[in-house]
């Protein structure tokens, strides 16, 4: 704890490779910004530093990359290492030229005129460029550290004598100290990362160090695999991803999806894994040590950390939005018609104040492998959330404040139609010459869909009633197995029959042509 006395001020603790540089960075520092993502996103870090002594850019990460080859086992003699080959540019001559011009043409790079010649003219530097631009390294045209780093890597696969990218780990914490003026300090701890790309600009002479969660030379990234999954619940596919890229998983869905057979062809894990968690609505995040499976909706329910109201001065700017065309779904449905059988089974998601008089509803119609009527409409909710989530956001700009992270809810009271109950999805932490500052960004929390209406309402349906047919299927009696037509359109329709507790107990007539609905249909399948 700080001393009451103490100056108010905030500070930003960084390591590297396991080395305190705070007191190092201090001098030089121009900023320090944590960006943390709810999901999808790396999370990241970036350091900008002036480098008015030439220091940072040259002999300092240098050195540092010649440490981390050293002790990730580039210099056991077995095989090349980045620390082999000095930095060389545009002018360069020689052998290490030729060394580095030879790989990139292996590497599928394109030498068209000069060929592998010792000298590094514009031929060349076009393609050092193109292939740093290739794998997410700073368009310098400069082959240094990370880019021989990146061409050794690729060249002898992960590793042949144990070289690869070497991995230059940073982690940083946020300080707020005695703000309140009572000598407490809150701290943020960003956790770790590891380094991604090095730039800089000038003059004046300014360095950026970008440091991810999960980074683009990852494996988890990278490795691009075949492979049939069969009998595999998600969950256990998640959980031999994980360990496939010495990775932990932690699975907090109350669903998880089966899957009879799903193909991985040549894709990496993490695309694939966010397909399929994509479409069965859960949400992932990805950090180098960790997946993570969660239900949004968990999240939300959480109780605030904060509310802001609209005058009471505790943010410095702004910025609120409501609603676009692709955000403002009024129920989802899915539907599935099983090849063997024909037979259909749909399920229909609705917003908590659905008003079926609404001429504008609109309806997001998903096409899914289900095996039940509840297991649809659970997946319809989730996708009906997924879709829906971003229908009104706000970004607010705060002093600096550790207990705003990703993933807690705030309220806003006070601001109108934005009134109500926020997620964060984004905060990012700045520290520099304007001191600590947060800003983030805020998605309203949805209070809830429902599933398609309760069976005493269903049957309040009578012959003669027009009713809102949500598409799909038809069939030609209430018991066939096999349905008549299975890519109805939605659309107004006329109850002509029924028959209680059969498996189609409705039958419709179109009031509208265009929808086609001449038969017998599910619970649900109207309003």
């Amino acid at each position: 704890m700080s001393s009451p006395d103490a100056a108010r001020r905030a500070l930003a603790t960084v390591t590297f490779n396991g080395v305190d540089i705070t007191d190092d960075i201090r001098s030089y520092l121009l900023s320090a910004v944590y960006t943390d993502n709810e999901e999808d996103e790396s999370d990241d870090l970036q350091i900008t530093l002036q480098d008015r002594e030439d220091i940072w850019l040259t002999s300092w990460l240098q050195e540092a990359l010649d440490a981390a080859a050293e002790t990730s086992g580039g210099g056991d003699g077995d095989g090349e290492s980045s620390a082999d080959y000095p930095t060389v540019r545009f002018g360069s001559r020689g052998g290490t030229v030729s060394t580095m011009q030879g790989y990139l043409v292996e590497l599928g790079e394109v030498l068209p005129v000069y060929g592998v010649d010792g000298y590094f003219g514009s031929e060349t530097q076009a393609a050092v460029k193109s292939f740093q631009r290739k794998n997410g390294l700073s368009v310098d045209g400069i082959c240094g550290p990370l880019t021989w780093a990146a061409i050794l890597k690729k060249v002898n696969g992960s590793g042949g004598g144990g070289d690869g990218i070497p991995k230059l780990t940073i982690t940083a914490a946020f300080a707020r100290q005695n703000w309140t003026g009572d000598g407490s300090d809150k701290m943020l701890d960003c956790g770790s990362f590891e380094l991604d790309s090095v730039s800089c600009s000038g003059p004046p002479a300014v360095v950026s160090l970008k440091a991810v969660t999960l980074p683009f030379s990852s494996q988890i990234r990278q490795s691009k695999l075949s492979k049939a999954w069969e009998s595999y619940p998600l969950s256990k596919i998640a959980g031999e991803m994980a360990a496939r890229n010495g990775m932990t998983c932690l699975y907090l869905s109350d669903t998880d999806p089966y899957y009879a057979r799903v193909e991985q062809y040549r894709e990496a894990d993490i695309s694939f894994l966010s397909r399929l968690c994509h479409d069965a609505g859960i949400s992932l995040k990805a950090t180098a040590n960790s997946l993570v499976l969660f239900d949004q909706a968990k999240y939300e329910a959480s109780p605030s950390v904060r509310t802001i109201t609209r005058d009471d001065g505790s943010y410095e700017k702004y910025k609120m939005q409501i609603g676009k065309a692709d955000t403002q779904y009024a129920s989802c449905r899915v539907s599935y018609v099983d090849p063997a059988t024909g037979g259909c089974i749909s399920g229909t998601a609705k917003v908590t104040d659905y008003n079926a008089k609404k001429k504008d509803n609109q309806q997001l119609q998903v096409y899914a492998k289900v095996s039940s009527v509840a297991e649809a409409k659970k997946l319809a909710q989730k996708l009906l959330r997924k879709k829906n989530k971003f229908e009104q956001t706000a970004i607010f700009t705060m002093p600096g404040d550790p207990a705003l992270v990703a993933g807690v809810t705030i309220v806003l009271s006070g601001w109108g139609a934005w009134d109500g109950k926020y997620i964060i999805k984004q905060a990012k932490h700045t520290i520099g010459g304007n001191g600590y500052s947060t800003q983030i960004t805020l998605r309203k929390v949805l209070l809830g869909e429902t599933d398609a209406e309760p069976e005493a309402a269903q049957k309040s349906y009578k012959v003669g009633d027009i009713v809102n047919f949500h598409g799909g299927c038809h069939y030609v009696s209430s018991t066939a197995i096999k349905a008549a037509s299975t890519k109805l359109r939605a659309g107004p329709a006329k109850i002509t029959l029924t028959n209680p507790g059969s498996a189609h107990p409705w039958h419709l007539i179109h009031t509208d042509a265009s929808t086609g609905v001449y038969g017998w249909v599910d619970d649900g399948s109207f309003d």
